[in-house]
């Protein structure tokens, strides 16, 4: 193996040396097609463009910044192998060209994968890009969610921070940034964040969500409504908007809005639990607890995992009288992660 290593760093080693005896002309050939490449990019004619950066190749094997740049294209295409083999001759030739592993760990990111190598991660990747110079917004952004992935929402927000300081307008970052000030508790925070990125993007049915769902925590119920209906505007199939409508509505005393959104909810994504719970706390609330647990019953039996499901058709079992079915569903409940199901559990021992 030591020798294979040998062999592969001279023929490295005798390409660099080429490379530098490149002609003045020769260089300005290939800088040029280099060039008319990113425009190509900037044209989006993908095709052309990667015929450019080869060209660079066959011109000089060690240009760093065609790896670079046709690793993208594949990128593009989704040939996600072609594009870490580019960016990794791209690094090995230029090991300070920052952009080559930004476009790394976008990859990793997008592809939660290691490319057999599980000592790169996406999250060290764009440290790299960062610590190299590659200091665009979009490094700071996507750093910033792999620090969310981490758990670590301190980081996170300093990151996006850097991102909307790099690019004021920066839409997506302010998004996140509302979602890790709403989890720390700040609310105006996090509604002005989101108003912002709905200022400066205003097709944004995630955003309109999001911000309905703080609205709910701020108690304005109506203002969540009218939020979660501009979502369904922009995005007729966003199934977590209407769920999130009907229980404004539910909670505001307007059952059959309500049921219409859950149902609507379910029929657009049959696996959404959450709007299954919705539904079946609703009907219980209209007297009707045993179509609810007919309706708990056959979702448990498709997610028999999901502790909210036990949780609720307790809940429902408890009206019934039967304390005994609703105990040992809180128990279940306890048992997959649902930490309050505590609270009911101590009616059990009495």
């Amino acid at each position: 193996m030591k020798k294979i290593v040998s062999v592969i760093s001279i023929a490295f080693i005798f390409i660099q040396v080429l490379s530098a005896q490149l002609s003045f002309s020769e260089k300005r050939v290939r800088d040029n097609t280099l060039n008319e490449g990113i425009a190509f990019i900037h044209q989006r004619q993908f095709e052309q463009a990667a015929a450019r950066f080869t060209r660079c190749l066959d011109l000089d094997s060690t240009f760093a910044p065609a790896y670079l740049q046709r690793g993208r294209i594949f990128i593009e295409w989704g040939l996600m192998d072609d594009a870490m083999a580019d960016l990794d001759m791209a690094i090995f030739y230029d090991p300070e060209l920052g952009e080559a592993y930004f476009y790394k760990g976008y990859i990793l990111f997008d592809n939660d994968s290691t490319y057999g190598d599980p000592t790169v991660s996406d999250a060290a990747m764009f440290d790299a890009a960062i610590s190299h110079g590659f200091t665009e917004a979009w490094a700071y952004y996507f750093r910033g969610l792999t620090r969310i992935r981490e758990g670590k929402d301190g980081m996170a927000m300093n990151d996006f921070n850097a991102a909307i300081v790099k690019k004021v307008d920066f839409a997506l970052a302010y998004h996140e940034r509302a979602g890790v000030k709403r989890r720390g508790g700040d609310l105006q925070g996090a509604h002005f964040d989101y108003q912002t990125a709905i200022e400066y993007q205003p097709r944004f049915p995630l955003a309109y969500n999001n911000r309905g769902s703080v609205r709910i925590l701020l108690g304005d119920y109506e203002g969540a409504i009218s939020d979660y209906s501009m979502a369904l505007e922009q995005d007729a199939e966003l199934f977590i908007a209407l769920n999130n409508r009907g229980y404004a509505y539910y909670y505001l005393g307007n059952t059959e809005k309500a049921l219409e959104d859950f149902n609507s909810a379910i029929a657009l994504n049959d696996q959404f639990v959450n709007a299954y719970i919705n539904k079946s706390s609703l009907l219980a609330k209209q007297s009707e607890v045993i179509t609810a647990l007919s309706l708990l019953d056959g979702v448990i039996r498709e997610h028999a995992d999901d502790a909210l499901l036990y949780l609720n058709r307790g809940l429902i079992r408890e009206l019934t009288g039967d304390l005994k079915g609703a105990c040992k569903d809180w128990k279940r409940a306890k048992e997959l992660g649902a930490g309050e199901a505590e609270n009911y559990i101590t009616q059990c021992n009495k």
